[in-house]
């Protein structure tokens, strides 16, 4: 059943993240996921089209990613309070459950800061919401799992819920002039949330769990997510079909060509057509 709701939330989260990355250009971008918490795989934003750099600062946790992704993703240990980048490094940086405005977060402010320098285009915090229905779940993480050593002590941590204003607050006043974009998912209570347990009430939350896992535009749901953009954003959906189609005509960098081996095809196109006019120009 622990596996059955670990996966219930990991698509919880991926619904969430693909709603907030969707105007995102993603081929060609680089991204920092901060923190490796709750069991999310940097593997998602992999598949997503970005090259991926995942910073964790428990060894345990990062094998165990390592093992699951292999070289798709390259992992460095660090603290999330001073990270080893310089200003402006990624094109993209991704906070997972930092608690960031919780009152027992006290170096949310810095993991923030830090995100924000390092990150050239923008960034995405993702929350437990304390003031939803759900509250902030009992037991959300997923424990890492790592070969030949121990499990990750910080699953073991009791999650950490924010309130989305004091999120929203401290965001504003760390960027201000930046464009903030709020989604969120699970919007009933826990109890509703699918274990796949048998009975009645089992069969009922399996009936709930397409409107706990849509994506919503405002942060009432138990899982929050927060976008922050230095520029616009398309937010309809022509708009973002339209980034789509644009970043997919982008080189991929080094790192993802060396795993994926592949070439963009509209680039294929053009480069064979100007081989064979230079070849014909100098017959």
């Amino acid at each position: 059943m622990a596996e059955y709701r670990r996966q219930f939330l990991s698509e919880a989260r991926q619904r969430v993240l693909h709603q907030l990355i969707s105007g995102w250009k993603r081929r060609g971008s680089s991204l920092l996921q901060i923190g490796l918490n709750a069991g999310f795989s940097p593997e998602f934003f992999w598949e997503a089209g970005f090259d991926v750099t995942a910073l964790d600062r428990s060894p345990a946790c990062l094998s165990a990613a390592r093992e699951q992704t292999g070289p798709r993703v390259e992992y460095l240990c660090g603290s999330p309070e001073h990270l080893p980048f310089d200003d402006r490094y990624f094109d993209y940086a991704v906070l997972v459950h930092h608690g960031l405005a919780s009152k027992s977060g006290g170096s949310g402010g810095l993991r923030l800061a830090e995100a924000l320098r390092v990150a050239a285009r923008g960034i995405i915090i993702l929350e437990w919401n304390s003031f939803s229905l759900a509250g902030v779940p009992k037991s959300p993480h997923a424990h890492w799992t790592a070969p030949d050593e121990e499990d990750c002590s910080a699953c073991e941590e009791a999650a950490r819920g924010v309130k989305p204003w004091e999120l929203y607050a401290m965001v504003r006043r760390a960027c201000p002039g930046s464009g903030l974009s709020f989604v969120s998912a699970l919007l009933l209570g826990e109890s509703t949330w699918p274990d796949g347990a048998p009975g009645v009430m089992a069969s009922l939350c399996r009936a709930a769990a397409p409107l706990n896992l849509a994506p919503l535009p405002l942060p009432v749901g138990a899982l929050l997510g927060l976008r922050v953009d230095w520029d616009a954003v398309p937010l309809t959906p022509i708009g973002m079909l339209k980034s789509a189609a644009a970043s997919l005509c982008v080189p991929a960098k080094g790192a993802r060509e060396q795993v994926m081996g592949s070439v963009c095809p509209c680039e294929t196109g053009p480069r064979l057509r100007q081989t064979e006019k230079e070849k014909a120009q100098d017959g």
